[in-house]
């Protein structure tokens, strides 16, 4: 089945912020492109400061504000305004269960919206889009927004699709031939954190994962990884691929001896990217998708429904 079945091109697009304040003009400026493209947009501002959305008050508003467009017959896809923090917090506040009755949603976003999407995915089985967020300064009028528009104007008629450029990293193990998998993945200190509660798979089986982050160390990601390893989760992984992590070392050595570390360390053929992380030209990846990967080249999509 399509895990975009349900979503059509004729339904509205709402913007939400689920973590942290948005950069308002950027928004604005950026909403209003997305309306020019021809996209039925909505968006509601919280008016809340980045330390008030912490406290229970902003907590309650934004679970409410993502209740609210999971469960909205009128939505089709859900767009993240911004990342940041918090997203976890929203997490037991949502009503899983009645979720599961209900039609598909497309959560579109990256950063912190991954525990989101992790937890949309594991408990529901619901795809979700690793893509560029509006209200952000990262949002650049490029090659990937214009993709990004593509993907977020075809709704269910088209099947969802992309690709990035991979580089193996030496040291681990040897590709045999093409890998194909289930693509899954997103910000790897978020998803690390969700290890050992619902929201996260407690294993997986025939798997492409991929990771990015931003603002942390080589010490700090090799104990993430080591978190991963300890858990059993790589066993059966096909292949891992890290893509950008910003903001983390001190220099390329530093950063060419962490892949060669985390390498080492993975039971599976290990791959770098330029493509994809908090950057501006940050390609979408389809959580959930069916990925290949051949000639260094990830290539993913989501399955038309033929039934």
């Amino acid at each position: 089945m399509d895990i975009f079945e349900e979503v059509m091109t004729n339904k509205l697009i709402k913007v939400i912020e689920p973590c942290g304040p948005p950069v308002a003009e950027l928004l604005d400026q950026h909403l209003s492109m997305l309306r020019k493209a021809g996209l039925d947009v909505s968006y509601e501002s919280l008016g809340l400061s980045t330390l008030s959305r912490l406290e229970e008050a902003g907590v309650l508003a934004r679970s409410a504000q993502i209740s609210d467009a999971l469960h909205s017959d009128e939505v089709g896809i859900i767009l993240s305004a911004r990342g940041g923090y918090g997203a976890s917090d929203l997490l037991g506040r949502i009503d899983w269960e009645r979720l599961a009755g209900l039609e598909r949603k497309c959560l579109v976003g990256f950063s912190d919206v991954t525990a989101l999407q992790s937890a949309l995915f594991t408990i529901l089985g619901w795809s979700s889009l690793h893509a560029s967020m509006p209200g952000s300064p990262l949002w650049q009028n490029g090659a990937t927004v214009t993709n990004l528009i593509t993907l977020l104007r075809a709704g269910r008629r088209d099947s969802w699709s992309g690709d990035i450029k991979l580089s193996p990293v030496a040291g681990s193990r040897p590709m045999t031939g093409p890998i194909e998998g289930q693509l899954f993945g997103g910000c790897l200190s978020v998803l690390s954190n969700l290890i050992g509660t619902r929201y996260l798979p407690q294993r997986f089986s025939r798997h492409i994962l991929f990771f990015e982050d931003t603002g942390e160390t080589a010490p700090r990601i090799l104990r993430d990884w080591r978190q991963w390893l300890d858990a059993g989760l790589l066993t059966g992984v096909r292949a891992v691929v890290f893509g950008q992590f910003t903001e983390c070392f001190s220099d390329l050595a530093e950063a060419r001896w962490l892949l060669a570390e985390l390498a080492e360390r993975t039971p599976c053929p290990v791959f770098s990217s330029t493509d994809f992380g908090h950057i501006e030209n940050n390609a979408p990846l389809g959580i959930g998708a069916e990925a290949t990967i051949d000639e260094n080249v990830l290539k993913w999509h989501f399955q038309t429904d033929t039934s």
